[in-house]
């Protein structure tokens, strides 16, 4: 059976990054923030009751604008629960279906970016968990989002991250020793 692991992670730690070295070496990658935005843009249902929690000047060109959400809910711990119950269930599922049709394929890994891994309490849901670790003068550097801080401060320390994980993979200098430490990591696990 395909092994499901979770990448996780702080702000700017170079998830997305080792999720594509991970898929050059043959797994299936998945983003959950790839998949919120699909849902955001495609599910009338989650869009309607969205516009209710929030009211319309969210909208721009009748489509969810995520920077007018991000600066409501960033401000906003309540707003910020009520969205969360409603999109991680549906991002979930979504997950689940995606495993679903690669689970007896020849992938190496079904691996899946999640940034909030921990902070939602969804960890279990995945047989391995992988946090990429970078310091923080580096990872603010490497970010370009302005709300960086805002962002940061919704995440679990890191320290807390790397003690829950299988697996630590630091981030701290550039691409190809990343893609070396993930190497050696992807051979033990296909080991395991």
């Amino acid at each position: 059976m395909l092994k499901k692991i979770a990448i996780t992670g702080n702000i700017a730690s170079g998830k997305s990054q080792a999720l594509k070295i991970f898929n050059k070496l043959g797994a299936y990658t998945i983003d959950a923030d790839s998949i919120v935005h699909k849902l955001l843009l495609n599910d009338i249902d989650l869009k309607t009751k969205i516009v209710s929690l929030f009211d319309t000047t969210i909208l721009e060109d009748e489509k969810i604008a995520r920077d007018k959400i991000a600066k409501i809910v960033f401000k906003d711990e309540t707003k910020l629960k009520k969205l969360e119950n409603l999109l991680h269930p549906k991002v979930l599922a979504e997950i689940e279906k995606e495993y679903e049709k690669v689970k007896n394929s020849n992938f190496i890994f079904f691996i899946v970016e999640m940034p909030l891994l921990f902070e939602i309490g969804v960890q279990k849901l995945f047989d391995i968990v992988i946090t990429i670790s970078t310091k923080e003068d580096i990872a603010k550097k490497r970010s370009k989002d302005k709300d960086y801080m805002l962002r940061k401060k919704r995440q679990m320390p890191l320290k807390e991250k790397e003690k829950l994980s299988d697996f630590v993979i630091e981030n701290n200098q550039d691409i190809s020793s990343l893609e070396k430490n993930i190497k050696k990591i992807s051979q033990i696990i296909k080991n395991l």
